[in-house]
């Protein structure tokens, strides 16, 4: 499926994948949680940032397959949300569509959201939820025709969960600022693709590497290092990014992890996930990109923020 292609490998059923939270502080210490201590990761907005949903598609797929995307929003009272769409690599942080939404219930549904909201018959990228009082959104991301849905759900993310980079000033480690992902499925039955998505209005850069279980350089001759440069709001997709690429290790290829860093210094913030595509069924799974240093959270300090990626 072309869809796959882009959200996970465009090449089979379907696949999509889920987000990334990261509550981060600047500079401060990022703990996992709705505050700044440890427990559940609380994903409504606060009423003065955006919500990120890291997928909204409508896009032809294989085998006659079509994926739209269904939204919901979950809002603190009644109001007017405004939702913009942003294509992936789009060239600023301007939305390709925006327009408003009457919140008249808790809880609202919106079907289709990419042709009924934006009026676009065709898109791939990401949506931005703003308004003046909290409130959170999943999509989900589907086949309409033919004998299976194969859906994935995407929670949205708001933007303060964005991971930072490494300050210039202070002592850390390689992993206070770093996503990884971990629980992939080798070649040649499976396929891997990563995505990233800019949760800011600058400019983001990093880059997406490929490592081995105990974090080296892994062997083959497959690229093992995917910089990228994002507008504001804008996101990327890599596929395959396991092609040819090995483990050392006598386990296997199943020990081999992806991480993502950005430059110590620079600016934005941004989240990740990965979708692992079986090429024989077209079935896929989200792998969250979330932060694994010891629960010392980012950075050396204390304060809200954290590391988790959250499927969508």
């Amino acid at each position: 499926m072309k869809f796959l292609s882009r959200l996970g490998a465009l090449a089979s059923a379907a696949s999509l994948a889920v987000l990334g939270a990261i509550l981060a502080a600047p500079p401060a210490r990022a703990q996992m949680g709705g505050g700044p201590t440890n427990g559940p990761v609380d994903f409504m907005t606060n009423g003065t940032e955006d919500l990120i949903v890291p997928a909204g598609v409508r896009i032809e797929g294989k085998f006659g397959a079509f994926f739209v995307t269904d939204l919901w929003i979950k809002a603190s009272r009644a109001g007017t949300a405004t939702l913009s769409f942003h294509a992936a690599d789009s060239p600023s942080a301007i939305p390709t569509v925006t327009t408003t939404v009457e919140l008249k219930l808790p809880v609202t549904y919106l079907p289709d959201v990419i042709q009924s909201q934006f009026g676009l018959p065709s898109a791939f990228g990401n949506i931005r939820v703003s308004a003046s009082f909290p409130l959170a959104a999943s999509a989900r991301v589907y086949n309409r025709t033919g004998a299976g849905a194969y859906g994935l759900a995407f929670m949205g993310v708001p933007a303060r969960m964005g991971m930072t980079a490494m300050p210039m000033a202070g002592s850390f480690g390689t992993d206070d600022f770093a996503m990884y992902m971990l629980g992939l499925l080798p070649e040649p039955e499976n396929r891997v693709n990563v995505t990233v998505v800019n949760t800011s209005a600058s400019t983001t850069q990093g880059v997406v590497e490929v490592i081995d279980a105990d974090g080296s350089v892994p062997d083959g001759t497959g690229t093992k290092s995917f910089p990228f440069s994002l507008a504001g709001y804008s996101s990327h997709q890599f596929n395959d990014v396991l092609a040819d690429v090995h483990s050392k290790f006598t386990a296997g290829d199943t020990g081999l992890q992806v991480r993502v860093r950005m430059p110590q210094g620079s600016g934005g913030t941004l989240i990740a996930y990965a979708v692992v595509n079986d090429n024989v069924t077209g079935d896929g799974y989200v792998v969250m990109g979330s932060m694994m240093n010891g629960g010392r959270g980012m950075g050396a300090g204390a304060g809200p923020g954290g590391g988790m990626s959250a499927p969508r």
